[in-house]
């Protein structure tokens, strides 16, 4: 079973809570771009399809769509269903919105991050789902995204150097530098554009809207690094408002 819920949907929150309590087996549920140009509709896209074709039997997902429209702007159902899931946890319940949340009863049992192609995803998916159901394999481990091939070991260096090497300078004529200072923080009204004081409901909802705006999603057809400058700029983004809530409390 393959669900589509979209932002635009004044209830799609609702809805997205209905779906969570209501599946008894497991349940996918991701947050995904689709822009009005986009052919394909999202369960018909990767990894979507490859887990139905491998999975469906066992593994429900409930994907939701962010078309990018002004209806949608302000609504946020990942974030408000990872609140839900992880109450007490705001990296776990940003990690759970962000990424691929895995429940079973309606409770969470595995976060899977996204990565950079939908390959990765599947790979990492089924390792997860292999630990939560007896029927899914896990999968194969030299197919492990980054994994290498043992290197050889390394031929010893020659025991004596030339004698004119000029390569090591003479001792005492190298410099050492010092370490480098630490970054200066950031102050967080600024990060998050509102203005110092401003109440704590309107600075969630401004929160919200720059985590949605900066989704890695967004950019997830663009270059690895356009997705690593939004990573930084969302890691950026909840540090702030990390800092407001300490500050609050």
């Amino acid at each position: 079973m393959q669900a589509v819920l979209y932002f635009s949907d004044k209830q799609v929150r609702e809805k997205l809570f209905a779906f969570v309590d209501a599946a008894q087996g497991l349940l996918l549920v991701t947050g995904v771009r689709h822009d009005a140009g986009m052919t394909r509709p999202p369960q018909a896209r990767e990894p979507f399809a490859a887990l139905e074709d491998l999975f469906g039997e066992v593994l429900a997902q409930v994907i939701v769509a962010d078309e990018g429209t002004t209806e949608g702007m302000w609504r946020d159902p990942l974030g408000d269903l990872g609140d839900r899931l992880y109450p007490d946890d705001k990296k776990r319940a940003y990690v759970a919105a962000t990424g691929y949340v895995l429940l079973e009863g309606g409770r969470p049992r595995a976060v899977v991050r996204k990565h950079s192609s939908p390959a990765e995803d599947v790979w990492f998916l089924q390792e997860a789902l292999s630990r939560l159901s007896p029927g899914i394999p896990a999968p194969d481990p030299a197919k492990r995204p980054g994994h290498r091939r043992p290197e050889p070991a390394p031929r010893a260096p020659p025991r004596y150097r030339p004698a004119n090497d000029e390569a090591t300078p003479p001792r005492g004529s190298r410099a050492v530098n010092p370490p480098p200072a630490p970054p200066e923080p950031k102050d967080p009204w600024t990060v998050l554009g509102i203005a110092r004081g401003t109440p704590r409901d309107e600075a969630r909802k401004a929160f919200r809207a720059l985590v949605a705006q900066y989704h890695p999603d967004k950019v997830a057809h663009l270059a690895p690094e356009f997705h690593a400058l939004a990573e930084r700029k969302t890691r950026e983004i909840l540090d702030a408002w990390e800092a407001l809530e300490r500050d609050a409390g």
